[in-house]
């Protein structure tokens, strides 16, 4: 990656699980303490909430930390019932100067692993967390 982080096996594992058979609701990853690897920190079932989500990126900006995350977004257009994987980048403004600059930099890179995914959002405050927000993104590649 350009900033020298790789990613782990399981990383890759645990999307081609939620791409494929839908069996999370969503995965958080997280950099390894040594910073070198993006790891799973994460994997939800489907008995979780998008508010357990959000709970879990909250607890990385308690910590001055970012995060990366794949939600499985469930949505109507039109009447037509739809589902779309959401790459969010959590990059919260109380997040340390190093975390910013390594999840940035690696982002491109990672995404590039996780072939397919076409709704991406940056989040850096609890306003781009609202479920409107990601919803807006999603329909929006209808348009």
């Amino acid at each position: 990656m350009a900033s020298g982080v790789g990613v782990k096996d399981e990383c890759l594992e645990a999307y081609e699980e939620i791409k494929m058979g839908h069996r999370w609701l969503y995965i958080i990853y997280r950099l390894t303490d040594d910073l070198r690897k993006v790891m799973v920190e994460e994997k939800a079932g489907l008995d979780k909430s998008y508010q357990d989500f959000v709970d879990k990126l909250k607890e990385a900006e308690s910590k001055r930390q970012c995060r990366y995350a794949i939600f499985d977004v469930k949505f109507f257009h039109g009447d037509v019932p739809q589902q779309r994987l959401a790459f969010f980048l959590w990059s919260p403004d109380t997040a340390t100067v190093r975390q910013k600059m390594l999840y940035s930099s690696s982002k491109q890179a990672f995404l590039r692993k996780l072939q397919g995914m076409r709704v991406i959002i940056q989040c850096n405050d609890d306003t781009d967390l609202a479920m409107s927000n990601v919803l807006d993104r999603c329909i929006s590649k209808y348009n």
